[in-house]
C-alpha cells in the first residue's frame, strides 16, 4: 500500500497533506507511534510515523527538534510523517515544508479528535488485506510462469505474457544472436541497447535498474554472466513502483530468458566444434577438396563462403591470475563469443575460429589495407574488456589454398609476439600488436621455422613472374634486375653496364615492380630480392606457374 493509498482510508477522511507531494507513491510497510524524544531509533524503511509532536517541543525549540525528526526519518527511508497540529505544534514551518517537498516524503496533518489506534489499526488491516493480494497474485504469477515453462513457450510468449501479467511494453534481449523480442511495438533497436548498455551506469549487484532512453521510462532486468550482462527484461511505463508480483513476474521472466541464454550457449558451442573442424580443414596444407566440395561443407555449418580470404589470427597474451590451461580456455571460449556478436558490424560475414593451437582465426574476405585492418581489429578488441593481444595477417588465397596464408599469418604472428615482448608497455591496457605479412622484409627469413623453404618460397614470389615475362616476351628484365642490385640500385652504372639509356632501365624496373608488389628501389625489397637471386643460383627452383 502507498500513501495515496492510504489517506484513502475513511479515518483519513478530514487529514490534509502538508508538504512532500512527490512521495505519494512511497510504499507503506508499517505504521508506529512516536512519542518519545528517542522513539526515531526503532524506525524503519517503509514505515508511516504518526505522533502528537510532543517529541519536537525540545525546550520550546519544536522547530529545530522537527526538522532533526524530519532528516532522521528521510534517512532511514520512512515512507512519510502523520502529525497532530495545534496542540505542541502550532503549525508546519516553511522550512519543513520545503525540505519535505525536496525529498519527497510526505507530511500529512491528522484529525485530533481521532484516537492513535483507530488511525494505526486501519493501516494494519489495509496493509495485512494488501499482503494477502499479493501473495494471492504472486502464486498466480508462478503459476502463469510454469505453464510457460510446462508448454516449452518460445520467448516471443514470454514477452507477451509479462506484457499480460504488468499491463506494460516488454522488450526482450538477448546479447548472444542480436534478438531483440518485443510484446508490442518495437521501441528499442540491436543500436540502441547496445549503445545504452555503454554509456550507462550498471553493476552486477544491481540487477533492477530504472532508467529513461529517448524520453521513456523503463525498468530493466539485466541478466549476468562473470558480471559482463548477456541480456535483459525491459518493462517499458512511467516512473512506478513495481508490485510485488510484478517484481517477481520480471524476475521470473529474467531467469528463464537465462535459461534460453544457456541453451543457445549449449547449442552455440556445439556448431563452433563444427565450424572449428571445418576452418582446420580449410587451412590444412593437405587440403585437397575441391571449390565445390567446399561451398557445399561450408553451408552445413552456416558459413557463406567468398572466393579469396586472408587469414588473421589472433592470440591473447596469457596472464598469470589463469594459472591453468582450462582456465584460459575458458576465457578464450568466452572471447570468442564476444567476438562472434561484435564482428559483425566490422566484418559482415566473415568465418571465425580457433585454428589447432587455439589461436583465434578470422577468415577477412575484404582487400583492405593494413591500417584499416589493424584499426577495425583494434575496436573489435576494444569491446573484449580483457588484455593484450598479439596476432598475424596473411596474403589473399583462393578459398581452396588457405593454406598458404595461414601459414603466412602464423610467421607474422610471430614477429608480432617477440615485438610485443620487447616493448616494455605491453602490460599497459588493452593493446593490439600485429604485423602483416605483405610487410615483412628480411623477418620473414629470420623468424621462418624453415628459412631455407621461406627463402624458396621467395623465388616463388619474388622471381616467377619476372622469369615468366622475359620468356613470353623475350626480354631482359631479371639480368637488368641482377645489374641493378650489382650496382646499389644506381640507374646510370646499371644503364652504362647494359648499354641502354637510364630511362629503359626505370621502365624495366617499373614493370618488375607491377609484377612483384616489390619496389627494387627500396633497400628492403632490394634484399628480399638478393635472398631470392641467391637461392636461385643455389637450389633448383621451379618458377612456372
Amino acid at each position: 500500500m502507498n500513501i495515496t493509498e492510504m489517506i484513502k482510508l475513511k479515518v483519513f477522511t478530514d487529514s490534509e497533506i502538508l508538504a512532500g507531494n512527490e512521495g505519494l507513491s512511497n510504499l507503506v510497510l508499517n505504521a508506529t507511534f512516536i512519542d518519545a524524544p528517542d522513539g526515531y531509533q526503532w524506525c524503519k524503511e517503509g514505515d508511516f510515523v504518526l505522533s502528537t509532536g510532543y517529541p519536537f517541543i525540545n525546550n520550546n525549540q519544536w522547530e529545530e527538534g522537527l526538522m532533526n525528526l524530519l532528516e532522521i526519518l528521510v534517512e532511514k527511508k520512512c515512507s512519510g510523517l502523520g502529525v497532530k497540529l495545534g496542540r505542541y505544534i502550532p503549525k508546519l514551518p516553511s522550512k519543513a515544508i520545503v525540505y519535505a517537498n525536496s525529498n519527497g516524503f510526505p507530511i500529512i496533518s491528522l484529525p485530533n479528535h481521532i484516537s492513535w489506534a483507530d488511525m494505526i489499526v486501519p493501516i494494519f488491516t489495509q496493509i495485512n488485506k494488501k499482503n494477502q493480494q499479493e501473495l494471492e497474485k504472486t502464486h498466480q504469477v508462478y503459476e502463469q510462469f510454469h505453464i510457460h515453462l510446462k508448454n516449452q513457450e518460445d520467448i516471443q510468449e514470454l514477452a507477451e505474457l509479462l506484457h499480460k501479467i504488468t499491463n506494460s511494453p516488454v522488450t526482450i534481449y538477448i546479447r548472444k544472436n542480436n534478438r531483440i523480442v518485443n510484446s508490442a511495438t518495437s521501441i528499442l533497436s540491436q543500436h540502441d541497447i547496445e549503445k545504452l548498455i555503454l554509456e550507462l551506469y550498471y553493476n552486477h549487484e544491481q540487477t533492477i535498474q530504472r532508467l529513461q532512453w529517448n524520453n521513456l521510462d523503463c525498468t530493466v532486468r539485466w541478466i549476468y554472466n562473470s558480471e559482463r550482462i548477456e541480456g535483459g527484461v525491459f518493462l517499458w511505463r512511467e516512473k512506478s513502483n513495481l508490485q510485488t508480483w510484478e517484481k517477481a513476474a520480471l524476475e521470473q521472466a529474467a531467469v528463464i530468458t537465462a535459461l534460453e541464454i544457456e541453451r543457445l550457449k549449449t547449442l552455440s558451442t556445439k556448431i563452433q566444434h563444427f565450424k572449428n573442424d571445418f576452418l582446420l580443414m580449410l587451412l590444412d596444407t593437405n587440403n585437397n577438396k575441391t571449390r565445390e566440395v567446399l561451398f557445399r561443407n561450408a553451408k552445413e555449418v552456416n558459413w557463406d563462403l567468398e572466393e579469396q580470404y586472408k587469414v588473421v589470427l589472433l592470440d591473447l597474451y596469457s596472464k598469470s591470475d589463469w594459472n591453468s590451461e582450462l582456465s584460459l580456455w575458458s576465457k578464450k571460449e568466452e572471447l570468442l563469443e564476444i567476438m562472434e556478436n561484435e564482428i559483425e558490424w566490422l566484418f559482415p560475414k566473415t568465418p571465425i575460429g580457433f585454428d589447432s593451437q587455439s589461436r583465434f582465426t578470422l577468415l577477412i574476405s575484404q582487400e583492405v589495407n593494413t591500417d584499416t585492418l589493424k584499426y577495425k581489429l583494434e575496436k573489435l578488441i576494444s569491446k573484449l574488456d580483457s588484455t593484450t593481444f598479439y596476432g598475424g595477417i596473411g596474403r589473399l588465397s583462393s578459398v581452396n589454398k588457405l593454406s598458404t596464408s595461414y601459414n603466412e599469418a602464423k610467421l607474422a604472428l610471430k614477429i608480432s609476439y617477440e615485438n610485443m615482448l620487447k616493448d616494455s608497455n605491453h602490460s599497459k591496457g588493452v593493446q593490439l600488436y600485429i604485423r602483416d605479412f605483405s610487410k615483412l622484409n628480411i623477418e620473414r627469413i629470420l623468424f621462418s621455422d624453415d628459412p631455407k623453404q621461406e627463402a624458396k618460397n621467395l623465388v616463388t614470389e619474388c622471381l616467377s613472374e619476372i622469369i615468366n615475362y622475359d620468356k613470353k616476351k623475350n626480354s631482359e628484365l631479371l639480368d637488368t634486375l641482377k645489374q641493378f642490385l650489382k650496382h646499389n640500385g644506381n640507374y646510370d652504372k646499371t644503364a652504362d653496364s647494359l648499354f641502354i639509356h637510364k630511362n629503359t632501365v626505370r621502365y624495366r624496373m617499373n614493370i618488375i615492380r607491377d609484377l612483384t608488389n616489390l619496389n627494387p628501389g627500396n633497400v628492403k625489397d632490394q634484399l628480399l630480392f638478393q635472398i631470392a637471386l641467391a637461392t636461385l643460383n643455389s637450389f633448383p627452383v621451379s618458377t612456372n606457374k
